[in-house]
C-alpha cells in the first residue's frame, strides 16, 4: 500500500493539475492533483509541504484536510491511500520543476472531459462540491 499526500489549488474557478510522465511507475501519462509519498519519518502534513516545496516551490501557509481516498493505480496496480489538501494559502509562484511533465490550471466546469485525468481527483473534487 502506497500513501500520498495530495494538494488541491483552486483559483478563479480553476483547480491545478499536473500531467504525470509516460514513464512513471504510478499514474503514467495521467493528469493528477499535485502530489507525492509519504515518508517513514513525517506526517502526512509534513509530506504535503515537501512536496509542494519540490514540485511546485510553494510554501503552504493554510490546509485544510479533506480526507483519505483509496485507489487502485491502473498502471502498477498497487493500492493508494490519497490523503487530500484544500490549499487555502501558499507563498511563492506555482513554478514549473521538472518534477512533472507539465502543470496546468483546468477550468473545474470541464473537469469530466479532461483526457486521462484520474478518478480519484474527481472524487475528491465532488466531495469538496466543485464539481
Amino acid at each position: 500500500m502506497q500513501i500520498t499526500a495530495v494538494a488541491v489549488f483552486i483559483k478563479d474557478g480553476k483547480v491545478l493539475l499536473e500531467k504525470r510522465r509516460k514513464n512513471e511507475d504510478n499514474y503514467a501519462g495521467f493528469w493528477a492533483l499535485p502530489g507525492g509519498h509519504k515518508r517513514k519519518s513525517e506526517s502526512i502534513k509534513q509530506t504535503l509541504k515537501r512536496e509542494m516545496s519540490e514540485e511546485l516551490n510553494l510554501h503552504i501557509k493554510k490546509a485544510k484536510y479533506i480526507g483519505m481516498f483509496r485507489d487502485i493505480d491502473p498502471t502498477s496496480k498497487d493500492i493508494f491511500h490519497h490523503h487530500a489538501f484544500l490549499c487555502e494559502e501558499w507563498r511563492n509562484h506555482i513554478t514549473y520543476t521538472r518534477e512533472e511533465e507539465r502543470i496546468k490550471w483546468w477550468d473545474l466546469k470541464k473537469f469530466k472531459k479532461i483526457p486521462n485525468h484520474r478518478k480519484v481527483d474527481e472524487k475528491i473534487l465532488k466531495q469538496l462540491k466543485l464539481i
